[in-house]
């Protein structure tokens, strides 16, 4: 089969005026059809990213094993305990106490995980389940890239498909709720700031639950209340929450969203995802999943899977572990080892505060590893970022140069059935749309 990017970029190149045109319909497509961000089209590039069949198969498939152990363990170490858990984390007072609620599992219904396809199969360096964004975009990104005339000379000659998510995401949240009094279906409301970013994703995912017959509706956590023991939101009652709002900042808000609080407190409605889904998102908790203390809570099986796909990953501490199995002094080699190495606080979004070792001089780095001791911070074993070429077009003069980008795929987690992945890329190893990279859809080749 011929390399998948070498085809594309073969068609670009054919024609550069068109190529450069489509580029522009892309963005105004983009921007009329809500693939927004902030208010401005999705950063993107006209050329999507291919994965091929087996890699998707190992991606998806292990992403899933990820998340249920995960979610698993979240609830086995400590006994249980989840105060000593938050502890152990480093989780923020304000937070521990809603993490503490239990409204029982699923803890995590939806998520998305940060992966890099390697050679080697998927290397796994985040979890993102509180409130994880992406899902409507990614099938909007998808079908307006699949209207583009070079993307449908590439399908002809090359079996391409995207893997969509709204379907299985609608199944997953309505999945959630349990019928009661004389509803056939639930209200949803999806729960989120109203300036928020992201708000053209949730308006997708509205149309999406609306297609397939829901009530839906978008809703700020400020303007709701609670009437006769009933969440209500819209000037009706919900039946169901789909929680877009991060925990950090409904706690930092708590005064102006008491109510929501409230209803999620004395289980008014289920809430998709419930705060207990903080905990094994955490960037900390890697530390769980991958140090000798706690491998008693995993089988070997499961222990082997975790080490080929999670890197290396420690709650900076004065303390002694295993690295390889050779045991370290950590911090001191922390210090000595920094160009292999990450720094990153344990409570933060959106790639701030990230400190790569082989881009951080020496004197920074070990300000930063001592300053980890101070507060919630991991460690992590660098993963070697893959990199591919994109098409990168001059509006102004109509050149296209074909850039190197570090590429980031995204799969989703939809209660563990079949779902879509988006990726970005970005000339920094850092790579977030926030932080300046762009967003592609992600298809399987093969």
């Amino acid at each position: 089969m011929p390399d998948p990017i070498a085809e594309y970029h073969r068609l670009l190149e054919a024609d550069a005026p068109a190529a450069d045109e489509q580029a522009r319909w892309l963005r105004e497509a983009f921007a009329r059809e809500s693939v927004t961000f902030d208010g401005e089209p999705m950063p993107s590039f006209v050329r999507p990213h291919f994965v091929p069949r087996g890699d998707w198969d190992a991606l998806r498939s292990q992403g899933v094993r990820v998340m249920e152990v995960a979610a698993r363990v979240a609830r086995e170490v400590f006994d249980g305990d989840v105060g000593r858990l938050c502890a152990f984390l480093g989780t923020p007072e304000s937070e521990a106490r809603w993490v503490s609620v239990d409204p029982g599992p699923p803890d995590v219904v939806l998520s998305r995980l940060d992966a890099f396809v390697t050679p080697e199969g998927p290397r796994f360096i985040e979890i993102n389940s509180d409130a994880p964004a992406g899902f409507g975009y990614s099938d909007r990104m998808a079908r307006l890239f699949q209207e583009l005339p070079v993307f449908r000379d590439f399908a002809r000659g090359l079996p391409v498909s995207y893997q969509r998510s709204d379907a299985a995401l609608v199944r997953a949240v309505v999945g959630q709720w349990r019928p009661s009094g004389d509803a056939a279906r639930p209200r949803i409301a999806i729960v989120d700031w109203a300036e928020v970013k992201t708000r053209p994703d949730q308006e997708i995912l509205r149309e999406a639950f609306a297609a397939r017959g829901f009530e839906c509706l978008l809703a700020d956590p400020r303007e709701v209340d609670i009437r006769e023991g009933r969440l209500h939101a819209g000037g009706a009652a919900v039946d169901l929450v789909y929680r877009r709002a991060v925990l950090s900042e409904l706690v930092e808000g708590e005064d102006d969203v008491k109510a929501f609080l409230q209803a999620y407190r004395q289980r008014l409605c289920p809430f998709v995802n419930s705060f207990r889904c903080r905990l094994s998102e955490d960037k900390a908790f890697f530390a769980v999943l991958t140090d000798e203390a706690f491998a008693h809570l995993m089988s070997e099986e499961e222990i082997g899977l975790l080490s080929r796909v999670l890197p290396w990953t420690r709650r900076v501490a004065e303390r002694r572990t295993l690295k390889r199995g050779r045991e370290i002094d950590l911090l001191p080699y922390v210090i000595e080892n920094r160009e292999h190495l990450v720094l990153k606080p344990a409570h933060s979004y959106g790639g701030r505060s990230v400190y790569l070792g082989s881009e951080t001089s020496p004197e920074d780095w070990e300000s930063a590893a001592r300053a980890g001791l101070e507060a919630p911070w991991v460690v992590q074993e660098r993963v070697t970022i893959p990199e591919e070429p994109f098409p990168v077009l001059d509006h102004e003069t109509g050149e296209m140069t074909f850039v190197p980008l570090k590429v980031n795929a995204n799969p989703f987690y939809v209660a563990g059935e079949e779902a879509g992945a988006v990726t970005r890329a970005s000339r920094s190893s850092v790579i977030n749309v926030s932080a300046g990279g762009g967003s592609v859809p992600t298809f399987v080749v093969g």
